[in-house]
């Protein structure tokens, strides 16, 4: 009944619908709504929702919101891992299926919202005639961002047909993060915001937990909580950012397994332990893949001294917090199995305890 009287009333109050999927959707959808909510009245004359189009049960559910709907837009992230050190990449197709049959159920009037810098998210629009904006970093892009630089936060502008607007993402850092908040542009454009209002929106916006967040730590230190998942290409990002933020005494990692990787574990694990050397003064590994990290780091010249190997989260969480300093600044980072958002909670900062 629930369901019915739900199909009724969206189908009498005809709303605005923004969907947004892919591998960055979670990302997105909050800088969506942190955007829009100074200006609109979301889930009222918009109706804000995230999908995962890989069950058939939930691409008709939303081929009938969208058709419905007085303005449909399709916000599609990214299908392929972020490189750091490229614009271009490529998702899986296979991914892609979902999406696009719902594109295709978008009526006229309908808009996409795109990551060029994704191919596979990119080739939608040439399935369609519906009018599409798209972002990224790629030279081609509608909403492009330029000028990157990082310090208690991320400054970047947005490019848009020879507008330029700086934007500033607040304790916010990685390439993910500012696709989220191009996105989030994108479709403030569409319902008629203009760049400046959409930049002023933007500072406002709070990243999701484990996700790029700078937040404070025990005995005055700071957290890079990096700890919601890990890919090889997210976790070599964020220590090229853990190297480049000034300011702090010392810079320490720690990083949990990556889990997935396959044949290429072991490489892999030593590659980001080279990259800790080149920017870390401690790290503290966790995992048995991890240990290879540790390997890594010390092949490239970390003092032995300066590396704390451990199996479980409970062996070395308070070694990790006897060794902080204040003035330090910590990266944790690992995949979502092994649990390192555990680590932040061992290490940051409990305020407004009464």
């Amino acid at each position: 009944m629930n369901n019915f009287l739900n199909k009724f009333l969206f189908f009498w109050k005809r709303p605005k619908i923004i969907v947004v999927t892919g591998q960055g959707r979670t990302s997105t959808i909050e800088a969506i709504s942190q955007t829009l909510k100074q200006y609109f009245k979301v889930d009222g004359e918009i109706f804000l929702s995230q999908a995962d189009l890989t069950e058939p049960s939930e691409i008709k559910k939303f081929e009938f919101l969208v058709e419905k709907s007085k303005l449909p837009i399709l916000v599609v992230t990214h299908f392929g891992e972020i490189p750091f050190d490229k614009d271009f990449f490529a998702g899986d197709r296979k991914k892609a299926l979902g999406i696009r049959k719902l594109a295709k159920a978008l009526p006229p009037y309908g808009y996409l919202i795109l990551n060029f810098d994704d191919e596979t998210v990119r080739e939608i629009k040439d399935i369609t005639n519906l009018n599409e904006l798209t972002f990224g970093f790629g030279e081609g892009a509608n909403l492009r961002a330029t000028d990157v630089k990082l310090n208690n936060g991320t400054n970047f502008k947005i490019n848009y047909k020879g507008n330029i607007v700086p934007v500033w993402l607040e304790k916010i850092f990685g390439k993910e993060q500012i696709y989220s908040a191009l996105a989030a542009a994108a479709v403030g454009m569409v319902l008629d915001l203009n760049l400046v209002e959409i930049s002023q929106a933007l500072k406002n916006y709070q990243s999701l937990p484990g996700k790029m967040k700078l937040i404070e730590g025990i005995k005055n230190s700071w957290i890079l909580d990096d700890s919601e998942s890990a890919t090889v290409f997210s976790m070599v990002e964020a220590l090229g950012i853990l190297k480049e933020l000034r300011g702090f005494k010392r810079k320490i990692a720690v990083l949990g397994d990556i889990i997935g990787i396959g044949k290429y574990t072991i490489e892999a694990h030593e590659a980001i332990g080279e990259k800790v050397a080149e920017g870390a003064d401690l790290l503290f590994t966790f995992g048995s893949r991890a240990k290879f990290i540790a390997q890594g780091a010390y092949s490239k010249g970390m003092a032995f001294e300066k590396i704390f190997q451990f199996d479980t989260i409970d062996e070395g969480k308070l070694k990790l917090q006897d060794e902080i300093k204040e003035g330090d600044l910590i990266l944790v980072d690992g995949s979502k199995e092994m649990e390192m958002g555990k680590i932040v909670e061992e290490i940051k900062a409990q305020l407004n305890i009464h």
